[in-house]
């Protein structure tokens, strides 16, 4: 059984640990070297689940901890979502994204805002599923990793009709991915 829950201070180090297996996951299917970066972003994760948990809600199955997400600043942008590798693919990260979306409209905003790096095909596919269309692709750089990073900043609007997009033609996005 799912149950979603605000993260308490004492999880810190646990949920760190759920979003370094998450990103580790993702980052090995585009062939990115997860060796390399994997201090960096141990620390990153530490750091923001320490000094952010207030703002973390947290998904647990059968009493487990199985994931957590973040709107980190109280608006409409969703900061994180990571759900474990042997929990995914039961529903967690829709659960969570829409708790959080809640939150989200009970604040007033017409929109939910997030981003992903721009070959997190499963990401982008849950989102795009969810009701989420790609707006921008950008690079950026993480302070964190200490490199550039490829990403694209994902909207839902609330209340209104999803507009129907066109995949690419180009060879950038054979497989109608991203949708601009």
């Amino acid at each position: 059984m799912l149950t979603i829950r605000p993260a308490s201070s004492a999880e810190a180090q646990d949920l760190a640990r759920i979003g370094l297996a998450a990103w580790e996951k993702a980052i090995r299917v585009w062939g990115e070297d997860a060796d390399r970066l994997r201090e960096n972003a141990r620390e990153a994760y530490y750091d923001f689940c320490t000094r952010c948990w207030t703002d973390i809600v947290v998904a647990e199955w059968d009493g487990d901890l199985a994931g957590w997400g973040s709107c980190e600043r109280a608006d409409d942008f969703i900061t994180d979502l990571w759900v474990l590798p042997e929990f995914q693919g039961r529903g967690i990260g829709t659960a969570l994204l829409g708790h959080i979306e809640t939150g989200i409209r009970q604040r007033g905003y017409p929109s939910a805002r997030l981003d992903t790096h721009a070959r997190n095909a499963g990401a982008i596919r849950l989102c795009k599923r969810l009701g989420y269309h790609v707006k921008t692709y950008f690079v950026t750089y993480s302070e964190s990793l200490d490199q550039d990073i490829d990403k694209v900043e994902m909207i839902k609007e609330f209340d209104q009709e999803e507009p129907e997009i066109e995949p690419m033609d180009s060879g950038v996005d054979e497989d109608g991915l991203y949708g601009i």
